[in-house]
């Protein structure tokens, strides 16, 4: 499966026909992207200024920004029954990371159950990959393997390398799928794969992909053009030493020049996934 991070063309294609269409949108547009670019750099006075006409005239990502700045008192006066208030505005509107957020506000008030699979699975069919990955938990603890497998399948799609880390290890019995899946998620930045690879080349005694794997997997330095190889050696000492401690000397310095290689190639085609999760309310 190599699709999950391909661009929406389609979907970005429709809005930009509408935006040469309609030159108010494109004004409208241009402003929320300001608000939004403004939020993302931290500069919340100026997102709040921006995001405010636009969330009272019903934009539900202005509204669901602006409820959160509202209910945290970030960039304006804290406020949380209107941002709260707001924030359902903007679910009512159709915007998924809103619903999600309602979603973890019933969840630590215990609220209804059912409410909560609705919003999670409204959020999904939107492509939210985290509405998708709680679904495929709560499938996997009520025993629905099937609809759990389609759940992960989504939020890999929608670029959720922890989905395929969960597909490897509860869903595939061939040990080369197993491979291919946690490859694919640790080159996306799930490190949970990679220390499930050094585990597998561990048993099967591939000392260069055993310490390789353990170093991804230990979160190492490297993720950018100037690599501290030093940080990386001596982070491989602390962590995956024993990987290779009973070897002769000289066969583990040949060893960890191995390793080295195989790191250099690994941080070629190292492209983590970030998330960008602009909402986080502090707890009531």
């Amino acid at each position: 499966m190599t699709r999950p991070f391909t661009p929406p063309f389609r979907k970005t294609f429709v809005a930009v026909a509408f935006i040469v269409a309609f030159p108010g949108i494109a004004a409208a547009a241009s402003s929320l992207d300001d608000g939004v670019n403004a939020y993302r750099r931290g500069d919340f006075e100026k997102s709040a200024s921006v995001l405010t006409p636009l969330a009272t005239q019903g934009n539900p990502t202005a509204q669901y920004l602006l409820s959160c700045q509202m209910i945290n008192g970030i960039g304006i006066p804290a406020d949380q029954d209107a941002g709260w208030q707001m924030l359902d505005h903007a679910a009512q509107a159709g915007n998924p990371d809103a619903k999600i957020l309602q979603a973890r506000r019933l969840e630590a008030i215990q609220g209804s159950r059912q409410d909560i699979h609705t919003l999670y699975e409204s959020a999904a069919r939107q492509g939210s990959a985290q509405a998708s990955m709680w679904l495929a938990l709560d499938d996997l603890q009520n025993d629905r393997k099937d609809d759990a497998r389609q759940q992960l399948d989504n939020a890999w799609a929608a670029g959720d390398p922890r989905a395929a880390t969960m597909i490897a290890t509860r869903f595939t019995t061939d040990p080369v799928e197993r491979q291919k899946w946690l490859h694919q998620a640790a080159e996306h930045g799930e490190l949970h794969a990679a220390a499930y690879l050094a585990q597998d080349y561990e048993k099967s005694d591939d000392r260069v992909k055993a310490v390789g794997w353990c170093a991804v997997a230990s979160g190492l330095p490297g993720h950018n053009a100037n690599v501290d190889w030093k940080k990386i050696g001596d982070a491989i000492t602390k962590n995956c030493a024993r990987l290779d401690a009973d070897m002769e000397p000289a066969a583990r310095a040949a060893n960890r020049e191995k390793v080295d290689t195989f790191l250099h190639n690994f941080f070629v085609n190292y492209q983590p996934w970030k998330p960008w999760r602009p909402c986080v309310v502090k707890s009531e």
